[in-house]
């Protein structure tokens, strides 16, 4: 169970520090450290464990990687300095059970049940409950912020779809599925090229180091990168990895499901900025669609509950 908090705690903590990083080094450098200290780490498990990289589904999970790493993370690290971590991660967290949901329909034809479907709306309504604060800054950055959060949720989403892709193909094969250090290093393989070519494009009249803040904060600044690249990719997915070893799924993923409100209280402690109470509210509601969405059985026995009460 400790394992499951871990990785909830890491993960608000990553969004937190990756703010952190864009705000000394802007988003697009900040990005492109946070997946090369990713790849460094993890490449240097795998190379230690001698594992197999090609087996049988890695094809999905580099497209999971180009598209959740690489076109979801560009826009979530773009988002963060728009609406702030807490706000994002929210946002990126919760909608992208209901999209997964959606393209699992879709790709892999697994009919969503109506408890599922009752638990996203609960999700959209807390989301929209959220969305309804205030707007801190320049509205237009706000809505950029929002849409690019709503981009990061989807690309997250076919990250996780790709992953039973590509345990489906090692089954038919009857081969062993390899641990999540291996698919994580896949997905990082799909991911940094997308993020390396759109950041080179992205700053190709200005220059790669030109969004870094003067004067440049070293230790702090490389602190931020350093703590970024190690707790979301690395320490988090082997919290992440070990307690899905160890607990039941659907507990495991309803416990993660609180890193929003983790990333909240982190955005307020960290950055001083204090979230209103309507965003608590949003957030405590489309965390609760959340842990219903990945363990519905929940919300089938408080319905029976109440319907025999009654």
């Amino acid at each position: 169970m400790e394992s499951a908090f871990g990785a909830a705690f890491f993960f608000a903590w990553s969004i937190t520090c990756a703010r952190r990083s864009s705000f000394h080094h802007g988003a697009d450098l900040a990005n492109l450290a946070r997946i090369t200290i990713a790849f460094l780490a993890i490449g240097t498990v795998i190379l230690g464990t001698h594992q197999p990289l090609l087996v049988p589904g890695w094809p999905w999970l580099l497209l999971g990687g180009a598209i959740g790493l690489g076109v979801g993370d560009i826009a979530s690290f773009h988002s963060l300095t728009r609406i702030g971590a807490g706000l994002a991660l929210l946002v990126m967290q919760t909608l992208a059970a209901p999209f997964a949901l959606l393209l699992e329909y879709l790709v892999l034809g697994h009919a969503p049940s109506p408890a599922q479907m009752a638990a996203a709306a609960v999700i959209l309504v807390g989301v929209a409950t959220a969305l309804g604060s205030r707007p801190v800054g320049d509205p237009r950055y706000w809505r950029a912020g929002i849409a690019l959060s709503i981009l990061a949720a989807l690309g997250q989403a076919c990250g996780a779809v790709s992953t039973p892709m590509a345990k489906a193909a090692c089954v038919a094969a009857q081969v062993e599925v390899p641990d999540g250090w291996t698919q994580g290093f896949l997905r990082i393989l799909g991911g940094l090229p997308i993020v390396l070519a759109f950041v080179l494009w992205n700053t190709r009249k200005r220059g790669l180091l030109a969004q870094i803040r003067r004067p440049y904060d070293g230790w702090k600044a490389r602190g931020w990168a350093l703590m970024n690249g190690v707790s979301g990719p690395g320490i988090g997915v082997a919290c992440y990895q070990w307690a899905l070893t160890t607990q039941p799924a659907a507990v495991v993923l309803s416990i993660v499901a609180m890193s929003p409100l983790l990333a909240l209280l982190f955005q307020w402690v960290v950055e001083g900025q204090r979230p209103s109470t309507r965003v608590w509210a949003g957030g405590g509601i489309a965390v609760t669609g959340v842990v219903l969405l990945r363990n519905p059985n929940i919300g089938v026995s408080f319905l029976s509950h109440f319907n025999s009460a009654g």
